[in-house]
């Protein structure tokens, strides 16, 4: 994620926060978090544990509202869609994440 185009967005508060730092039902260690990107009205979703940081964007099947309009309150389409992306990047990278929790766990002890 790291010099992303997302992390640009986020560094300059151009998204709206719509899930924050939710932890996984499995592996709690590995956080979830959801944008709305206002510039782009595009859905981001990023999934983060110790050194692994991973995201998953598209855009956002709705014209209206616009997205900086959805401050007050994220669209179940956007929720919908922040559920698929979360989905496809577990696909992804769920090996790693879970690798990186398991390891965080086992240095806890």
């Amino acid at each position: 994620m790291s010099g992303s185009a997302l992390e640009r967005h986020i560094a300059r508060r151009e998204v709206i926060p719509q899930v924050q730092n939710r932890p996984d039902r499995e592996y709690p260690e590995v956080r979830w978090d959801q944008y709305g990107v206002v510039p782009t009205n595009e859905v981001a979703v990023t999934a983060s544990c110790g050194p692994i940081a991973v995201f998953a964007l598209a855009p956002s099947g709705l014209v209206f509202p616009v997205m900086a309009d959805r401050i007050y309150g994220t669209d179940v389409m956007d929720i919908q869609l922040g559920q698929e992306l979360a989905e496809a990047l577990w696909r992804r990278h769920g090996v790693e994440l879970a690798a990186q929790a398991l390891s965080q766990r086992i240095g806890r002890r």
